[in-house]
């Protein structure tokens, strides 16, 4: 490959050139076509190119030949060795074209021979524990060591550029990389801005869901309510009543009195139990998940009855979660209000709202099934996205779904999905 590249530059430039593959091929191809020059690798097969050199010189028709030999110069006896072989050059690897040429140049213009033989006395030294034996004439040592510095002086010229280059491209790179950091600083600030931006989105969006809630709530306590406080309406008319048909005793009196408190106690209960609802918790705590599913059942089961919707459960086993209950809640209450709101405007005979608590593959499950129908197909992808309702715009947030997803999903590293079933949608969450 580096002799046909080699030969390409050549006669680009006007020269005819013969290749051989090796020594013993090159010296048959100098004695048939007589060349001007010979440029030969030192490294090649059946005879290297110091031997190549020697046999040159010992042929009477070769004996003043130009000869340029190809070498890395990696070591210093190669120039012994060239001294000795009688070469009268060298042309480094990689070679530049311009300086190749302007060698080739300068030894044609010395009318295309080799040094003229001089009386020159024999130098005999010892290199690295091997004896050599140099009789070139002084003109040629001297062109030989001048072009070895010349060659270390180029691969010195080319380590500089080399530096040189390396530094620029550091300082680029530099440059690169304070634009990049200025860049990524200032991408992790809008994104650090966004993030807040979120936040305070989801701090909104809370609490609206938060007053949603209230106003659901606010709905249940009164139906709660109602019973109690028409029964203590009747009891005050009976007092009244007795009293003026003059049936009014010690022991009325207490009976009245103790059937009354128990209505105000009941009616206290409601209330601490929904504030229990909306007291915010600092952390997770342990809490029975049939229990949790069955307190957030009764706050809604009163409103689900005055629809004429059936609410029935399947508690499976007792399964102990780690989390925050009244977040969980929140989320059954939100699903089950929904349930209920599908019933509006529908004819269904026996509605129904079914609840199941089990453990599938180490994880429990919680199903919230009705026959209301089911969820439109073009919406069912869309029902846990924020502010999406298929509700009469304007009355609700459309955001409690969307709560109810980020709750299970970030805070108790769960799911929640929904599918139509034949009857009606059925809820799954899996925690």
């Amino acid at each position: 490959m580096q002799a046909k590249l080699l030969e390409q530059v050549l006669r680009t430039h006007g020269f005819s050139v013969f290749i051989a593959r090796n020594g013993i091929e090159a010296l048959d191809v100098i004695l048939s076509h007589d060349p001007a020059l010979v440029i030969s690798d030192i490294l090649m097969p059946e005879m290297d190119g110091f031997e190549l050199c020697r046999q040159i010189r010992r042929n009477e028709a070769g004996s003043h030949l130009p000869v340029v030999l190809l070498t890395q110069l990696n070591d210093p006896g190669d120039v012994i060795n060239s001294l000795e072989a009688g070469a009268d050059y060298f042309i480094s690897k990689p070679y530049n074209n311009g300086l190749l040429l302007s060698r080739i140049s300068a030894i044609l213009q010395r009318n295309g021979t080799s040094y003229k033989k001089e009386r020159s006395e024999e130098i005999t030294f010892k290199y690295q524990g091997q004896d050599y034996s140099i009789s070139a004439p002084k003109k040629q040592i001297i062109d030989l060591l001048l072009a070895t510095y010349e060659l270390a002086a180029e691969k010195n010229q080319e380590l500089l550029s080399a530096k040189q280059e390396l530094r620029e491209l550091n300082q680029d790179l530099e440059m690169h990389v304070l634009e990049r950091t200025v860049a990524l600083e200032a991408e992790t600030a809008k994104r650090a801005r966004a993030m807040e931006e979120l936040r305070k989105k989801d701090e909104i969006l809370m609490q609206q869901s938060r007053q949603a809630a209230l106003g659901e709530m606010i709905g249940n306590i009164a139906h709660q309510w109602r019973q109690p406080l028409n029964a203590v309406g009747l009891l005050v008319q009976d007092i009244a009543l007795s009293y003026e048909y003059d049936n009014f005793s010690k022991a009325y009196l207490d009976s009245s009195t103790n059937m009354i408190m128990n209505q105000v106690r009941h009616m206290s209960q409601v209330i601490d139990d929904f504030r229990n609802f909306f007291t915010p918790q600092k952390g997770k705590v342990d809490f029975d998940l049939g229990e949790t599913v069955a307190k957030s059942l009764a706050l809604v089961e009163g409103s689900l009855s005055d629809k004429g919707i059936r609410a029935e459960t399947s508690i499976q086993s007792a399964m102990i979660l780690t989390g925050f209950p009244n977040e969980f809640s929140q989320v059954l209450l939100n699903i089950l209000n929904n349930t209920k709101d599908a019933f509006s405007g529908l004819t269904v005979e026996d509605p129904f709202v079914s609840i199941r608590v089990c453990a599938e593959n180490d994880k429990a499950v919680v199903t919230i099934a009705d026959n209301a129908g089911g969820i439109p197909q073009e919406f069912i992808d869309r029902i846990f996205e924020p502010y999406f309702t298929t509700k009469e715009q304007g009355k609700w947030t459309g955001i409690g779904l969307y709560l109810s997803k980020n709750i299970v999903e970030k805070n108790m590293n769960g799911s929640l999905t929904v599918r139509n079933t034949g009857l009606g949608a059925e809820f799954r969450i899996e925690v």
